[in-house]
C-alpha cells in the first residue's frame, strides 16, 4: 500500500489516509485489509483483524479530526460533535501498569481496532490541547490536502514532504525562471 507517514504524529497520519483533489477523493483505507495494513505500517500493531464496523468507525474518527484541523487552520472553533467523538473515543483507551523490580511502566492496550482508535483519539486530544497547536499545518501546495506537525527547529516547514510537494514547487519555480529567461 502507498501510505504516507510524514505527519510527525500518528493521528495526523491517519487524517492523511484520505486526500481530496479536483479529480476526486482518494481513500487509502478502502477496505478492512487496508486498515489492518495501515495499523501495521504505522508501527502501531500487527495482525489486527478489522471489520466493516471498524473501517466505518475509523473513517468517522478521521473525518472528525480533519474537520477539527481545518477549523484550527481557519482560526475557528471546533464543532461540538467532533469534540464529543474525540472525547468519547479517547476515553476508551485502556492504560496498563506493569512492574519489574520496582520499575513501573504504563503502556496502552492495543489488541483491537477499538483500542487503536482510542489511542489515536487520545493522541489527537493531547496535540490539540498542547501549547504547539500552531505547529499543526496544512501543506502549502494548493493541490495537497495533507497535514503535518511542524517539528522543525525554526518552525518554517511548508510542505507535507519535500520529496513530493516541496520538490514539485521547486521544479515549478525553476521552470518558470527558465521560461522567463528565454523569452
Amino acid at each position: 500500500m502507498n501510505f504516507h507517514f510524514f505527519g510527525n504524529n500518528k493521528a495526523i497520519d491517519l487524517v492523511n489516509t484520505e486526500s481530496a483533489a479536483a479529480s476526486g477523493t482518494t481513500d487509502l483505507l478502502a477496505s478492512q485489509e487496508a486498515l489492518s495494513d495501515w495499523f501495521e505500517e504505522a508501527g502501531i500493531a500487527c495482525g489486527i483483524q478489522c471489520s466493516d464496523k471498524d473501517l466505518e468507525e475509523t473513517r468517522e474518527l478521521r473525518s472528525a479530526m480533519r474537520r477539527i484541523f481545518d477549523r484550527v487552520q481557519e482560526s475557528k472553533s471546533a464543532a461540538p460533535g467532533d469534540l464529543d467523538l474525540l472525547n468519547r473515543r479517547s476515553n476508551e483507551m485502556v492504560r496498563l501498569l506493569s512492574a519489574a523490580n520496582n520499575n513501573f511502566k504504563i503502556s496502552v492496550r492495543l489488541n483491537s481496532s477499538t483500542d487503536i482508535l482510542a489511542m489515536l483519539a487520545s493522541q489527537c486530544c493531547e496535540l490539540l490541547a498542547s501549547n504547539r497547536l500552531g505547529s499543526i499545518r496544512k501543506c502549502a501546495s494548493t493541490k495537497c490536502t495533507y497535514y503535518f506537525f511542524d517539528t522543525s527547529k525554526n518552525q518554517q516547514r511548508q510542505w507535507c514532504s519535500m520529496e513530493t510537494c516541496g520538490n514539485r514547487h521547486k521544479m515549478r519555480k525553476h521552470y518558470d525562471r527558465s521560461r522567463g529567461d528565454s523569452s
